[in-house]
């Protein structure tokens, strides 16, 4: 069994033709939806008559023939090439019948004049005598167009062909129309006649043609694909396969595409016009009112369209199925068509995103309520994390705006939303954002938005004259604009000092703003800046790291600007928190790449790798300033790309890769960035990378202007950047020791006084390189405390690795080799290579000591042996291993057997000549 045959119907038709051998007539009438195989059915059966010797006398209907009376009896006797006398005869009853054969399409073909009834009987006449001795068989494929003079004749040759060996196969569409289903349900009443039905191919049937045109191992996975999207129709089923040959469903339409518009084209009116409603629409609802037709007519249509495969429950079975239908429409009738839509549904009170569509799809509509319609659509695509639809929106709805208020707020709207793609403002957005500021058509908390793009795209120029109009005008009162105003001030001091003054004071106590009636984002913007602001100004006042996390535990990278959750993210890094840090950010990272928000995740990766820099994670800070370039270029970022480009100057530089951290100093950079505390950083990482190649005269200067330009804009606090420590740490590799000290002893004071472990730690390392060798041990001791206490690995590795280097020095071995061990451990992770190698492995370690009795224990168990031997409990051994508690003590239980103790103190001395009678501190 075939794709394109069916067995009863073959058998049907078989049967007829059998009966015809023998004398007896017969009627089949073919029917099934476009393309279903009807017209091939009729070829295969008019072969099989003619291989039986038999005549036939075949016509095609046609919707544009249906106008000429008598075009198909025409064809008919046309092809039965009568004699000169009988042609001669049949031309005149052509022409007698064309001109007073009086049928209408909306008579019954049975209602005849008396002179159309002497027509009708006289061409059927010639067709009855053509039968003979053998088979003849009247073929007519869409008998549905046929003219009514025609549709007559055929009915009046049907009730008489029962005594005549004579066939009569008819073919139609669905659905019929009414003069077709009368014809055929006369036809179908008599006893001669059969209905020969044709359904859509079956997944077996589907199978088997696939297999025969791709292959048996293609066929299996590509039949379930193409009977799903082709419905079973034979002709849409050629064009999915042609395609699969091609290349794949998914790689190729162009063959489906031809089969289905030329499906649809074969449908009966008007299929076309629903199937291209339909594919603006989407849904088959408003179909009908689309068009202004009948509904019962749209639900016939839709009805032969699923029948017919192209549909499957009023939507398309193709995915690329509705736009090939309005590609065939053409551009500007499509437009005109989704126009049309947008005002219907609008009317009917459709979503703002469904009326936004087709907006943008009609390339816009101006009503007076198209850019509200387009706006709203836009938050909420925004709110659903699509932000370059919402884009899309904001874009139309600006250019159909005719009132300058509402277009000045519908481009900071956009602007906004830009920001989130990328964090640079177009060039040619900038003139109508500076008229609408300069016009007095923005509210304060719209200047400062745009003031804040202009600083953050490094265009101070036009910040600066933004500034300056809002200064002059009367939008600096009312309490939601002074706390705009407060917000932005602080903003800008802890990120654009310089440009502070040209902002308006205000004189507003900040406990009388708790009351002030505000939006939440203000609040939380308000909030997010005074927490930064205390942080850098106050050196991390004990409220602020509460209050950056209540900040970010309710922000929402949908409901929140970004600028507030940075400044959060900023006070809890420069507070020394990192690792509280560190969760929020990792969270709002992959709700950017799930958004599809580049610009926000790109500046999200640049904070990521700030916070990499402070717990001592290398690795981690180059993957993510990797990633805040990859997402956007270098070029891209303003002022502030100084901050991810210090964080990979500087883990570059610490991992020994020298070569690729001086490709950074080769980058262009913006010369505002000096006036931002981006440019902080980089000098900071500049003077790093000095400090690696033995510039130190080039690190002290960059050091020194850090801390500068620091002191000048009052952020002076360890926390930001501890630029005395680099300073001191120049001065010592100078040679100058007491410079060192004083400038180390002052940082110091410094960071007991803002509590921060980790900058304490670092300074108490350096200054121990000021002292004799005794106080040189305590205070190294002390520099790990901290640092352990800190969470920064890397410098936590640098001070061990020095003490290390302290108790070589002092003849305790035993000790150096334990901490050596531990510093190597911790280097290794960060992939420090410089420092990885200043620290022997185990095996390169000299022991002077006396050696501890042979013990069969691993690597991993010896070096907890070490530190039980040094007097550390197990939670401090699981910090200093970075394992957990739990594996200490299954350590401990495996050394207890093998070495044969039964506690801490016997196992430090069965494996130790000099017993540990106290908790020794490293």
């Amino acid at each position: 069994m075939s794709a394109r045959e069916r067995s009863e119907a073959s058998a049907i038709m078989a049967g007829l033709l059998a009966g015809s051998l023998v004398g007896e007539s017969g009627i089949a009438v073919v029917s099934g939806p476009v393309a279903m195989g009807k017209t091939t059915l009729l070829a295969t059966f008019t072969q099989q008559v003619r291989a039986a010797g038999g005549l036939v006398l075949p016509a095609v209907a046609s919707e544009s023939e249906a106008g000429i009376p008598l075009g198909v009896i025409a064809q008919l006797l046309q092809e039965a090439s009568p004699s000169a006398p009988v042609g001669e005869q049949v031309n005149q009853l052509l022409a007698i019948g064309r001109a007073y054969l009086t049928a209408s399409p909306g008579e019954s073909p049975a209602r005849l004049s008396t002179v159309d009834a002497q027509i009708v009987q006289s061409l059927c006449g010639v067709l009855l005598g053509l039968a003979g001795p053998r088979p003849l068989a009247l073929v007519v494929d869409d008998v549905q167009h046929a003219d009514p003079a025609s549709i007559a004749c055929l009915a009046y040759l049907a009730r008489r062909m029962h005594n005549t060996p004579l066939l009569a196969v008819f073919s139609h569409g669905d659905p019929p129309d009414d003069r077709c289903a009368e014809f055929v349900e006369q036809l179908l009443r008599l006893p001669h006649a059969r209905e020969v039905r044709l359904p859509p191919l079956d997944l077996d049937q589907v199978r088997d043609t696939a297999a025969a045109r791709l292959g048996t191992g293609v066929a299996e996975r590509a039949a379930v694909w193409a009977l799903r999207v082709s419905g079973g129709n034979p002709l849409l089923l050629d064009g999915v396969l042609e395609d699969c040959r091609l290349g794949g469903h998914a790689a190729s339409t162009a063959g489906y595409t031809r089969a289905m518009l030329s499906c649809l084209h074969r449908s009966p009116s008007p299929a076309e016009p629903v199937a291209r409603a339909l594919a603006v629409l989407g849904t088959p609802e408003p179909i009908a009112r689309l068009l202004g037709l009948e509904a019962g007519e749209v639900t016939r249509c839709l009805a032969a369209l699923d029948t017919a495969g192209l549909l499957e429950q009023g939507r398309f079975r193709h995915p690329g199925a509705a736009s090939a239908v309005l590609a065939d429409l053409g551009p500007a009738a499509t437009a005109a068509l989704h126009r049309d839509a947008a005002e219907l549904r609008y009317a009917e009170g459709a979503s703002a995103a469904v009326v936004a569509e087709h907006l943008l799809a009609g390339q816009g509509l101006r009503t007076s309520w198209s850019v509200s319609a387009l706006d709203a659509a836009a938050s909420s695509a925004l709110s659903e994390g699509r932000g370059v639809k919402a884009i899309e929106y904001l874009r139309l709805a600006c250019t159909l705006s005719g009132n300058r208020k509402e277009l000045a707020r519908i481009r900071v709207a956009l602007l906004r939303v830009e920001r989130r793609m990328g964090p640079g403002i177009a060039e040619q957005q900038i003139p109508g954002l500076l008229q609408a500021v300069h016009t007095g058509c923005l509210g304060s908390g719209e200047t400062l938005a745009v003031v804040r793009a202009l600083l953050w795209d490094g265009r101070f120029e036009a910040a600066t004259e933004a500034l300056k109009h809002l200064t002059d005008s009367d939008r600096c009162s009312g309490p939601e604009t002074v706390m705009e105003l407060r917000a932005a001030r602080l903003w800008m001091r802890c990120s654009y000092t310089p440009l502070l003054g040209l902002l308006p004071s205000t004189e507003e106590n900040p406990q009388e703003l708790c009351g002030t009636p505000s939006t939440t984002e203000s609040r939380r913007r308000y909030d997010a800046a005074t927490v930064l602001d205390s942080v850098l100004t106050q050196e991390a006042s004990h409220r602020a790291v509460p209050k950056a996390e209540r900040i970010l535990h309710g922000s929402r990278l949908h409901g929140t600007d970004l600028d507030t959750i940075e400044c959060a993210l900023l006070a809890l890094t420069y507070a020394e928190r990192p690792a509280l840090a560190r969760p929020y950010c990792d969270e709002l990272i992959v709700a950017a790449q799930e958004r599809g928000e580049p610009g926000s995740e790109a500046r999200l990766h640049a904070l990521r790798a700030e916070i990499c820099i402070r717990l001592g994670d290398l690795p981690g800070a180059v993957l993510h300033s990797t990633a805040s370039f990859d997402v956007v270029p270098t070029g891209e970022w303003g002022p502030a790309v100084g901050s991810p480009l210090a964080s990979m100057m500087i883990a570059l530089t610490s991992m020994g890769r020298e070569d690729e951290a001086a490709e950074l100093l080769y980058l262009p950079i913006p010369e505002t960035m000096l006036q931002s505390r981006s440019g902080l950083h980089y000098l900071h990482a500049r003077g790093r990378y000095c400090m690696a190649v033995r510039d130190w005269d080039g690190a002290l200067a960059d050091f020194q202007s850090c801390g500068e330009l620091m002191t000048r804009w009052g952020m002076d606090v360890p926390g930001l950047i501890a630029w005395r420590n680099d300073a001191g740490d120049a001065w010592l590799r100078m040679g100058e020791r007491d410079r060192a000290r004083a400038l180390l002893e002052e940082q110091l004071s410094r960071s007991e006084r803002g509590g921060s472990a980790r900058t304490r730690g670092a300074t108490l390392r350096l200054l121990a390189a000021t002292h004799e060798p005794r106080r040189r041990l305590v205070l190294l001791r002390q520099a790990v405390d901290a640092l352990q206490e800190s969470g920064d690995r890397y410098e936590l590795a640098r001070a061990l690795a020095d003490l290390t280097d302290m108790y070589n020095a002092v003849g305790e071995t035993r000790r150096a080799r334990v901490i050596g061990s531990q510093a190597r451990i911790i280097a290794d992770k960060c992939q420090a290579e410089p420092l990885s190698r200043l620290l022997p492995t185990d095996r390169d370690q000299p022991d002077t000591e006396p050696k501890a009795p042979a013990a069969l224990l691993t690597d991993a168990e010896q070096r907890v042996a070490d530190l039980v031997a040094l007097g550390h409990t197990n939670s401090e051994i699981a910090k200093l291993l970075y394992i957990t508690v739990s594996t200490v003590e299954q350590h401990l239980t495996r050394m207890y057997r093998k070495v044969g103790v039964n506690d801490r103190a016997q196992l430090a001395s069965a494996l130790f000549t000099g017993p540990h009678t106290q908790a020794i501190g490293v």
